[in-house]
């Protein structure tokens, strides 16, 4: 049997390894041969831009929104041209902002790599960096009214469809956290940040453009917003820019970044057809589907789905015939359904799936048939994460048996879902090759029971049980 090996696209806005962001960040940029003392330097010699200074007088609010009855914007550079808006958020919508932050801190990526498709989501990969030590929290699209309300507020300041706008990314640096000089990317035409809280004078954390000689003071509910490009794909490398460690203050943000592409049609898309409303939560693969549309096999090839690079996720259709799947699937049930069964299938289907991993049998566990009711939560995220690769080797082929209603396997650090299709296998390395966990987890099924065969392969030789 051969294995025939295709690459699938996932939209980027919806990949979130690791990250639990939208899949690209910020390119980081090299520094330039400067010592740290000519850096500050550099930055004490910057015009610094003060929005407390620009507005004034406090504006006349209005009673219901708490905001401005009149905002006002300033431009503060001309060529590039960046904005800045005093009290673009009120009091309400920052404190609403940060709340739904709070329990998903996650320590930040910067997206690193060569642009050589013209797809971000390929070109670059998102890792953590010593360049870049603050948290990050993503919110989702209209995760509530408020975000709703501040996007289109956002889409109106840029210019911009809302539909361009990525999932708002909230940031918080402790004292001494940076983000080191980096360009928010040429797929990105516009970008506003907004500061979340004042700091105490001269603590520092302000936004610093080495090119352009200016930095920007953190101010509650101020926006700035520039252009990252000269022209569709062409960066901009003026506005580069870093987020300067706070001395002693926590420092808030928002990233609101307005991408090339329209992310949202992908999101309204999937979230009609998977009938979850406002909230997305994982991209479906349907293993059916992915054959209907690249056939390309013959009776002797199997066809592999590469879903993502590193750690190494595919779909392989049509691993096992009906009557493979039907065989192995009957080990789950009371000894008097199992009558008849053939089981001299049971070595082929091993074999198959050694050479879907790439391992030989004598790294596999005894292979496991298991049957889930809707009653149940299978394993899989809910393992503790030091105890998932005990658990799960380093390679792991994971068979549905049957197919049923729900019943999906998800990876929630990736956003995505795979569907219950009969003899359909799904293979992943549990580890990057930077040592980052992929994890998994099986949903119920809506009814009835849901079979499923584990094949576990791990580095260290086990024997095959007879």
């Amino acid at each position: 049997v051969e294995i025939v090996t295709s690459q699938i696209h996932v939209p980027s806005s919806l990949v979130r390894w690791m990250s639990g962001d939208s899949g690209t960040t910020s390119s980081l940029v090299p520094a330039p041969a400067v010592s740290n003392e000519e850096l500050e330097q550099l930055v004490q010699q910057a015009e610094s831009i003060d929005a407390r200074e620009l507005a004034g007088e406090a504006p006349e609010l209005d009673p219901q929104t708490g905001l401005p009855k009149v905002l006002t914007a300033f431009t503060v550079h001309e060529e590039p041209k960046i904005t800045l808006v005093p009290h673009f958020l009120s009091d309400l919508e920052v404190e609403h902002l940060i709340a739904l932050a709070e329990p998903g801190w996650i320590p930040s990526t910067v997206g690193s790599g060569v642009y050589k498709t013209n797809d971000e989501s390929k070109d670059l990969t998102n890792k953590q960096s010593p360049n870049r030590t603050s948290y990050s929290c993503m919110l989702r699209s209209a995760q509530t009214d408020t975000v709703q309300s501040v996007e289109h507020r956002l889409a109106h300041l840029a210019g911009l469809d809302v539909n361009h706008l990525e999932r708002l990314n909230m940031v918080r640096y402790a004292p001494g956290q940076l983000f080191n000089r980096h360009h928010d990317g040429r797929f990105r035409p516009k970008t506003v940040f907004i500061y979340l809280n004042d700091l105490p004078e001269n603590d520092g954390g302000e936004t610093f453009f080495p090119h352009l000689g200016v930095k920007f003071v953190p101010r509650k509910g101020c926006a700035v917003m520039w252009s990252n490009i000269l022209a569709p794909g062409v960066d901009d490398e003026r506005t580069i820019h870093q987020g300067l460690p706070p001395k002693s203050g926590l420092k808030y943000g928002v990233n609101c970044f307005f991408n090339e592409k329209p992310l949202r049609h992908f999101e309204a898309a999937l979230s009609k057809r998977q009938g979850m409303g406002r909230q997305l939560d994982f991209y479906t693969i349907d293993p059916h589907e992915l054959i209907k549309e690249d056939p390309s096999t013959s009776p002797s090839q199997i066809k592999s789905f590469l879903v993502h690079q590193d750690p190494k996720l595919q779909v392989i259709p049509g691993l096992l015939t009906a009557s493979q799947a039907q065989a192995l699937g009957s080990m789950a049930l009371p000894q008097e359904k199992r009558a008849g069964v053939d089981t001299s299938c049971f070595v082929e289907i091993q074999q198959r799936m050694s050479m879907v991993a790439g391992l030989p049998l004598s790294k596999m566990d005894p292979l496991k048939v298991a049957k889930c009711t809707p009653d149940m939560m299978p394993d899989g995220e809910d393992t503790a994460q030091e105890g998932y690769i005990t658990k799960f080797g380093s390679k792991v082929v994971f068979v549905f048996l049957n197919e049923v209603e729900a019943g999906e396997l998800r990876f929630p650090r990736l956003g995505i879902q795979i569907r219950p299709r009969e003899g359909c296998a799904v293979v992943w390395s549990t580890k990057s090759t930077d040592g980052e966990q992929l994890s998994h987890q099986g949903v119920p099924p809506a009814a009835g029971l849901r079979l499923t065969a584990l094949g576990i392969f791990r580095d260290d030789v086990h024997h095959l049980a007879s």
